[in-house]
């Protein structure tokens, strides 16, 4: 799929205007801004999650019905590391 396939809105036909006037060196340096504009976004949104996630697995395991797992290698014989 080319951009020319892409439906496109009178805002992105002003951008693509104005890109088509920009040297190499400018493009490049949109280009990547851009890229990275949606990287990092996405980045941020997995570590949100990953975050989220681990403190309700923390929430979840640290309570008072688990606590007879917490000494483990005591019930097992097992020497502490």
């Amino acid at each position: 799929m080319t951009i020319a396939e892409l439906e496109t809105t009178p805002q992105i036909v002003d951008i693509l205007t104005v890109a088509n006037r920009l040297t190499s060196t400018e493009r490049l340096f949109l280009a990547r801004w851009l890229l990275d504009s949606v990287l990092v976004k996405e980045i941020d949104d997995e570590t949100d999650w990953q975050r989220l996630s681990l403190s309700t697995f923390e929430a979840d395991w640290d309570n008072e019905e688990d606590a007879i797992y917490d000494s483990w290698r005591t019930a097992y014989g097992l020497p502490a590391r």
